[in-house]
């Protein structure tokens, strides 16, 4: 499902940058092998003659490719490229002047597109082309981010592709089958009342193998760290164990007092950073001592 054809041209293309002290940020996009183009931001510090590590992001169903930008900035200043994409549920404008009706259907219609899901994964794979393309990253350095939606795909990136080096998953789903299934989220009801049964099953079929359970368990060689919150409407402690037992080793677990988006939770931003740079053998890390289980 999640295989392309990587000869493919990249069709990078560059639209503007903004120049900041010690970096820059390119608005850029490149194609994706299963149609149209991926928009992102290329971050990368002004420094001419290194190979640099890099980490590429995905944001939650709530936000956009901007969402991890500060991280990304916070990166570069560390000497570190970033590689943030918008998903191909934000990539449409949605339509102006809808009914409420409407705008409910095209919200069923985005949480049922399979192949929305599966282009995500492939995205990202292209993504990591793309930075490997690139005289000035080092390509046995490469970290992942994901949050939520970037999480829940990011797990499955993590059995499919062997390149990425260490994976931080924050508040994604084990199995996004099972929430739509038995979750009482107002979301997941609202796609069960609107589905016809026969629709609703033959959803279920399809997204079952693409849980990220599957896929998380293979994710050796590379490390992996689990950030969940306490108080989170989506992600039941349940899922999360599940995620955290299930997945291959070396992998790490913390949880937090702070709810799915992880609002004003320094402590989470703090340690992840920290962790990134020590999965990257940068000088600049230093030990951190979360209350975390680790394995």
């Amino acid at each position: 499902m999640f295989e392309y054809e990587r000869s493919l041209p990249l069709g990078f293309k560059e639209f503007s940058i903004i120049r900041k002290d010690g970096y820059t940020v390119r608005d850029v996009s490149y194609l994706s092998p299963l149609g149209g183009e991926v928009p992102a931001y290329l971050v990368v510090p002004n420094k001419e003659g290194q190979s640099f590590p890099a980490v590429v992001f995905l944001h939650p169903g709530q936000g956009n490719r901007a969402t991890f930008l500060s991280e990304a900035e916070d990166l570069a200043s560390k000497g570190i490229i970033s590689l943030l994409i918008d998903a191909p549920s934000m990539r449409k404008a949605p339509p102006q002047d809808l009914s409420q009706e409407q705008e409910l259907t095209l919200i069923v219609e985005g949480v049922v597109d399979i192949q929305g899901y599966i282009q995500t994964v492939v995205d990202l794979r292209r993504g990591i082309d793309l930075l490997s393309s690139f005289e000035n990253v080092d390509s046995e350095r490469i970290v992942y981010v994901g949050h939520s939606l970037g999480a829940t795909w990011g797990g499955v990136l993590a059995g499919v592709d062997e390149r990425i080096k260490a994976y931080v998953l924050m508040a994604g789903f084990s199995s996004v089958s099972k929430w739509h299934k038995t979750s009482e989220h107002p979301l997941a009801v609202l796609i069960r009342n609107m589905l016809s049964g026969e629709q609703f099953n033959k959803f279920i079929t399809e997204l079952e193998p693409l849980d990220a359970v599957h896929y998380i368990k293979k994710a050796a060689p590379a490390s992996l760290f689990f950030q969940f919150s306490r108080n989170d409407e989506f992600i039941s402690k349940d899922q999360a164990k599940t995620y955290y037992t299930v997945a291959s080793a070396p992998k790490e677990v913390a949880w937090y007092e702070t709810d799915h988006l992880f609002t004003a939770c320094d402590t989470a931003y703090r340690e992840r950073m920290q962790w990134i740079m020590g999965q990257l053998g940068l000088d600049s890390y230093n030990p951190i001592q979360p209350i975390r289980k680790k394995e």
